[in-house]
């Protein structure tokens, strides 16, 4: 059956605004690397990354090193997995698709530019934990941020409320912040390799978002119209 030309103008708005936000996080992606290789964020990285550095504790250490981890690839695809599994519980398989996409997507585009930007490691600072590859993009902000956004997005479309929606959508920029901050805090990455690695993860969960919202949302069951519901009485 064809969409009807209402539903099909609201899919084509939503994925202008999703390609749109995308167009721009893509372009501060640009705008960063352009500058790197110009040399012009040189001296800005260095400032940043020992003002970090002075600001380190015992204890915000353990903190860092444990935040940190939400970009590691073994918590990546473990969240992908789970994730992946309750979509496909949901009958929700362009989600999960689109899921799938993320994630293999931001391990391609961090192995692709790593090796063609080949920029090495930040040596001005000691680094509070062992780490090997590559500095730009920095691997864990983009996977934090193609992964959790894209997963923010997908959870979303089963909300109802306005509210509830913006609440999940600013506590995963929190934690895509928190994770871009621990690897500067750990010495393992210049400021800018955390921007770009930011922004162009963003860029292409929001890519996704776009593309995969011409796509007719899993229908949910209203509320209260559950056969659960629907056998256990009310309270008056």
């Amino acid at each position: 059956m064809q969409p009807s030309p209402a539903k099909f103008s609201a899919r084509a708005i939503k994925a202008s605004w999703w390609l749109g936000t995308a167009s721009l996080a893509f372009g501060l992606f640009i705008k960063i690397t352009s500058e790197l290789l110009e040399h012009e964020v040189s001296g800005v990285d260095r400032t940043i990354l020992i003002g970090f550095a002075k600001a380190r504790t015992p204890w915000l250490t353990v903190v860092a090193v444990d935040l940190t981890a939400l970009g590691s690839v073994t918590l990546v695809v473990l969240i992908s997995t789970i994730a992946l599994c309750v979509l496909l519980l949901l009958k929700d398989r362009m989600g999960a698709l689109q899921l799938v996409a993320a994630s293999v997507g931001a391990g391609i585009l961090t192995t692709t530019i790593k090796d063609y930007i080949d920029r090495a490691r930040p040596e001005v600072v000691t680094q509070l934990v062992k780490v090997s590859g590559l500095s730009y993009p920095s691997g864990h902000s983009l996977a934090a941020a193609s992964l959790y956004l894209t997963v923010a997005i997908l959870v979303c479309r089963h909300l109802q409320r306005t509210g509830h929606q913006i609440a999940i959508l600013a506590m995963t920029v929190g934690v895509i912040l928190l994770v871009g901050m621990t690897r500067i805090y750990l010495g393992v990455h210049y400021p800018s390799d955390v921007a770009s690695g930011i922004s162009l993860g963003a860029a292409w969960a929001l890519l996704l978002a776009g593309c995969f919202s011409f796509f007719p949302n899993p229908k949910i069951a209203p509320p209260g119209n559950s056969s659960l519901e629907r056998a256990l009485p009310l309270p008056s």
